[in-house]
């Protein structure tokens, strides 16, 4: 099978990491793939905040856990707190915060392809990764944002965790009904 389209259908999103740092060589490789994504009108208007300091990952999974463990909203957080001691960012060696131009309205969209990007690479090189919605609860926490360094002009989109998998998901089936072909 062609390696792209391998790549695409055997990755999944992987919630346990082992203790092991990411080689920066590697981390490299993961952003430069991202910001070689597609983008409206070639805008490029995202910024990629990596970071691999433990302690700040652990703080900021705790703040997010603190603020949702509570949200009925939010159940499967309580149940994967039952498990993991990291039910937020999975104690993940390396969480790279996605950033769009606060003035670009296609940013959602040139994030998420510069995101796929990222984890599609990822896998290539025998990293896991899974996207994090929960960490959308930092735009509510200043101190974390302005420590983390996020330009002002800037918001965050999306956030990516990656480490050295700990766990193989299963593969779920895929909705195939979802296409209408039009001749």
């Amino acid at each position: 099978m062609n390696p792209t389209i391998n790549s695409i259908k055997e990755r999944r999103a992987v919630r346990a990491y082992k203790d092991k740092a990411i080689e920066k060589e590697k981390i490299n490789e993961i952003i430069e793939c991202g910001i070689w994504a597609p983008s409206a009108r070639n805008n490029q208007s995202w910024k990629f905040v990596a970071l691999t300091n433990r302690n700040l990952i652990k703080k900021i999974a705790k703040r997010i856990l603190d603020k949702i463990i509570n949200n009925p909203r939010y159940p499967f957080v309580r149940e994967r707190a039952k498990t993991k001691e990291d039910p937020i960012l999975y104690s993940a060696p390396l969480v790279i915060f996605i950033l769009g131009d606060k003035n670009n309205k296609w940013n959602a969209i040139d994030c998420s392809l510069a995101a796929q990007n990222m984890m599609l690479a990822s896998y290539s090189l025998g990293i896991s990764s899974c996207p994090i919605g929960m960490t959308q609860f930092l735009k509510e926490e200043q101190d974390l944002m302005n420590e983390l360094g996020f330009d002002k002009n800037y918001e965050l989109v999306l956030t990516l965790t990656f480490g050295y998998g700990n766990e193989e998901p299963e593969k779920k089936e895929r909705n195939k009904d979802v296409v209408k072909f039009i001749e």
